[in-house]
This record gives C-alpha cells, sequence and structure tokens, in this order.
C-alpha cells in the first residue's frame, strides 16, 4: 500500500455511528498500531471529538470535491457512516478510487450498492481502490455466516436459510436511510437477482417454524446480493439457495410490521410526508446506552444438501451501533494490519471476498460468537 500520512480517516465522525467508531478504534489494541483521524463538516462537535480521543480532524462536506479529495489524498482507508447513501455517497467513492484509497461504508441500499458497481467497479481495480459496501450489520454477519456454512459442503444443490431474532432500535440516519431506499425503485441488478432467485427455489414468505416455534416473515435486504457475490467469488458451488427471515414474537405483531412497512413505502413517495417522517427522528439522534447495552441479536443459519445438514449460530450485542460500529472497523483493520493475507486487494468487493477467515477470526476475537456444528441425520 502507498505511504500516508493516516492509515485511516473516519468520515462523519461527528455523527453517532461515527462517534462509535471512533471509541471503538480508541479502545482497540490492534488500533494503537495504526494512526488515524477524523473528519466531517461540524467543526465544533469535531474538535471536542478531536480532544477526547487526541485525533486530528479535518473540514469535508459530501459536496465539496476538493475537501474530500484532500483527505482521501491523506490517508490509506477512509470509513464513512454518512448516509443517506444514495444523496451523500457517491462524491466521496469517486474521491477514493481517484487517489486510490481504500473505501468502507455501513449502507444497506440496494440500489446505491448497484449503482456504484455499475459505475466504477473497473475504475476500482485500474486504480488498486479497495470499495466494501454493507459493513456493518447489513451485510456482514450473513456474509459471515453463508462462508462458514459453505466451508462444510462440497455438494452442488445447497439451501441456506437465515433466521434473525434481534432487540434493537435505530438512529436518525439509519430511519433517514431506510426512508430513501424504500421510497426508491428498485435497481435492475435487484430485481434480477430477485428473479433468479425465483426461478431456482419458490420459498414461503411467511410461515410458522416449529424449529423456533414462532411465525417468521421474509425480508427483502441488500444482504442477499452480497452473500450471492461472495459465493459467485469462490467459483466452487452450483444451485446455492439463500434465504432470509426474520423471527417474529406473535402473528398479530408481524401483520402490524407488515402493514406499517406497506403504508411507509407508499406515504414516503410523497416528499411532504417524508419530511415530516425524517423530523420524527433526526439525523445524528440515535438510542440512549442503556437501550443499546441491552440489545443484542441472535442468527440462526441452516445449511442443508442431499447429505449433510449444518447450523451456525452468529451472536452479539447492540446490531445497529455498537455490534455495527465493531464490525465496520475490524474490516478496516483487516485490510490495513492483514493487507498481504487478504483474498482481493482491488475492486468493488463484498466483505467476504476481500478479507476471508481474517474478519472472521478478529470478530470472534472481539466478542462476537460465531459457531458450525454438523447436524445428525
Amino acid at each position: 500500500m502507498k505511504s500516508r500520512k493516516y492509515d485511516i480517516i473516519v468520515f462523519g465522525a461527528s455523527g453517532f455511528t461515527g462517534k462509535l467508531v471512533c471509541e471503538y478504534f480508541f479502545k482497540s489494541n490492534d488500533a494503537k498500531n495504526i494512526t488515524w483521524a477524523i473528519a466531517g463538516r461540524n467543526e465544533n462537535k469535531l474538535k471536542e471529538i478531536s480532544k477526547e480521543y487526541n485525533v486530528d480532524y479535518f473540514l469535508a462536506d459530501s459536496f465539496d470535491l476538493d475537501s474530500l479529495n484532500h483527505i482521501c489524498s491523506l490517508s490509506k482507508l477512509i470509513i464513512s457512516t454518512v448516509g443517506p447513501y444514495m444523496i451523500y455517497g457517491e462524491n466521496l467513492i469517486y474521491s477514493c478510487i481517484e487517489n486510490s484509497t481504500h473505501y468502507l461504508d455501513i449502507t444497506g441500499e440496494p440500489q446505491f450498492v448497484t449503482n456504484m458497481h455499475k459505475k466504477y467497479r473497473y475504475k476500482a481495480i485500474n486504480n488498486k481502490s479497495i470499495v466494501i459496501h454493507c459493513c456493518g450489520f447489513e451485510s456482514i454477519p450473513a456474509d459471515i455466516g453463508v462462508n462458514e456454512t459453505l466451508k462444510h459442503f462440497n455438494d452442488d444443490n445447497i439451501d441456506i436459510t437465515f433466521y434473525l431474532k434481534t432487540k434493537g432500535s435505530i438512529s436518525g440516519g439509519t430511519w433517514a436511510s431506510f426512508l430513501n431506499s424504500i421510497s426508491k425503485p428498485e435497481s435492475l441488478a435487484m430485481k434480477r437477482m430477485k428473479n433468479t432467485t425465483k426461478k431456482q427455489i419458490s420459498k414461503q414468505k411467511v410461515f410458522y417454524s416449529k424449529r423456533f416455534n414462532k411465525w417468521v416473515l421474509t425480508f427483502p435486504v441488500i444482504d442477499k446480493y452480497i452473500v450471492y457475490k461472495s459465493i459467485n467469488s469462490l467459483n466452487k458451488f452450483k444451485n446455492v439457495r439463500f434465504t432470509q427471515y426474520v423471527i417474529q414474537k406473535s402473528f398479530f405483531r408481524m401483520l402490524i410490521l407488515v402493514k406499517s412497512i406497506f403504508l411507509i413505502s407508499i406515504i414516503s413517495k410523497i416528499n411532504v410526508a417524508k419530511n415530516y417522517l425524517l423530523s420524527l427522528l433526526p439525523s445524528g439522534k440515535g438510542p440512549s446506552f442503556d437501550i443499546r447495552n441491552n440489545s443484542w441479536f441472535d442468527i440462526t443459519i441452516v445449511g442443508k444438501s442431499k447429505n449433510k445438514t449444518t447450523t451456525t449460530v452468529i451472536k452479539g450485542g447492540d446490531p445497529g451501533y455498537g455490534e455495527t460500529s465493531k464490525f465496520i472497523s475490524e474490516t478496516a483493520l483487516s485490510i490495513i494490519l492483514n493487507f498481504d493475507q487478504l483474498l482481493a486487494n482491488k475492486g468493488i468487493l463484498t466483505p467476504m471476498e476481500c478479507t476471508g477467515d481474517i474478519l472472521t477470526q478478529r470478530l470472534k476475537k472481539s466478542g462476537i460468537l460465531v459457531e458450525t456444528r454438523i447436524e445428525d441425520d
């Protein structure tokens, strides 16, 4: 990697998740071996963070290319926690690639991810820049879990089913990204992926799971796109089918959730209504420490082939913020500290395409439970 003044700059450091990333680096033993700095728009807040963690700060704006080029020229890698990424993300990706700087984000916006891949995948390779989207709860657990599951198979026809049970809350930034994503039409890439999946296998969208004694509901998020991209990069498996479900507390609550999402998807297309919804949870606001400290996630991933069944369990704390800041920070540390061991070191990649077992082992050491067992026939 090129020599730069900083290994990592956290862009959006004064935002809710950005502050947690800074806190994570400050407390991390591995981060003591790197040089990091912060950047953003609010100088007063940046000064406070800079003083608290004894790091340099830079003023940068998502719509000011000169300021973005400046921070990209100084750092090997930029972490962006500034969303919605459809609004604020592209200029930074452009600047990172132009400066041969690596880029990570925590977007869950399908249209943004597929658009950036279409526009910049070749230039990222040519400029030797790593670009990895979805380095938060979307989509690190799914990407790692499927990768761990597939280690136990050599078959061509594998069903992988992902079940999520979680307790948590959201921040203003996440709420804004959700509204922006749900109000936009699907990208062509996501539509093609869904059509391909439908041809492979017809899955129930809602059913009562005897395994969990709960109702489960399928959910269409970016994870599926990331997982399939990682699987395809292995050039090993044919006919891997991946489906995700959220475990519901009750059938009644599930109905409320479905109706709420449907209603929000309709009214968020109206600008006045969308602005009102955004005002309900402004960007920069998020759940308190007590709420985050009592939040958790529990994922069960069942892999099945003709001859074998496996179960992979992934567990952690607060999925939206505490663990998301951990996920993206450890991905960044994997690139900076383990660059020579990366599976791929240029292009627009998924977390597993780039880091493989390096990231999995780092997360295990940092308190994320990842276990796989082979079930009895």
